[in-house]
């Protein structure tokens, strides 16, 4: 009727509700989403294969985007916080209260790195995804590091008021450095979750992959070694200078983890925007 009709009456049929083009709401409505909004977990014949894990629905990406790069911010304010307490520490400035001062600051970081993680899980779906083993490994490594954040935040507090109790402040050192090696299992998974969406043609993948890929070895040795450090700490070995050393490596791990984070998720949303 409407291919029919003159110029005048084809322009009055359009407006007619019964000749606009409806959307078609299956068309762009993202894989597996009917079953996400009916509580179904999507079999494994189902999930998507390697090329596609990218293409996974993403929940108000730009929303969990911008809380991804303010908790990456605060995070990295508090670590870079503790490097510069642990640097007048060392200088000689009222070193046993900068040492108690830190370690509240880096506890502080560890559960905003934990905070920054689960954000990014839910901005991906990562839980709803991938197997039984790495949802576990993820989840038991985010716990620790909160716990981790916690004792030190505590043990800070408690060497604040009781400065003489060396034993306290190399207790919070060995927390956050297990805490760290936890971690190393987290950066893991998130190396491989994104090294698998980046296509290989993308501008930035070297830099990206690169920086995935050191991540969890980066988080593992510098963990080890604060552990040790932590231990000789709980000893009496220079407890000060060489706890004031585990705070500097300390904020700097942190602030490289949570920067790694922060671009594994920018790197997957514009793969992820580029091919919707």
């Amino acid at each position: 009727m409407c291919a029919e009709a003159s110029d005048s009456e084809l322009k009055e049929v359009k407006n007619h509700d019964y000749c606009r083009e409806q959307p078609d709401a299956s068309a762009g409505a993202p894989p597996f989403e009917g079953q996400a909004q009916a509580g179904q977990a999507p079999s494994l014949a189902e999930r998507p294969t390697v090329g596609e894990r990218i293409q996974l629905p993403v929940r108000e990406p730009f929303w969990f985007l911008s809380l991804v790069v303010a908790g990456a911010t605060i995070g990295s304010m508090w670590a870079l916080g503790a490097v510069v307490l642990g640097i007048l520490g060392l200088a000689g400035l009222l070193a046993t209260y900068m040492f108690s001062v830190a370690a509240i600051t880096l506890g502080s970081a560890f559960l905003m790195l934990a905070a920054v993680g689960r954000v990014w899980t839910r901005m991906f779906r990562f839980e709803e995804y991938r197997v039984a083993w790495d949802r576990f490994a993820f989840s038991t490594g985010q716990t620790l590091v909160v716990i981790a954040g916690l004792a030190a935040i505590a043990l800070g507090i408690l060497h604040l008021l009781f400065p003489a109790a060396t034993v306290l402040g190399g207790v919070a050192i060995l927390a956050l450095g297990a805490g760290l090696v936890c971690h190393s299992a987290v950066m893991r998974r998130i190396g491989g979750f994104t090294s698998q969406g980046v296509g290989a043609a993308e501008a930035d993948r070297p830099v990206v992959i690169n920086a995935l890929s050191v991540a969890p070895v980066r988080d593992f040795l510098v963990g080890l070694g604060v552990v040790a450090l932590g231990v000789l700490t709980i000893l009496g070995l220079a407890p000060m200078v060489l706890g004031l050393v585990a705070v500097l490596a300390l904020g700097g791990a942190v602030t490289l983890a949570i920067s790694t984070i922060c671009g594994a998720s920018v790197a997957s949303l514009r793969k992820y925007c580029a091919k919707s």
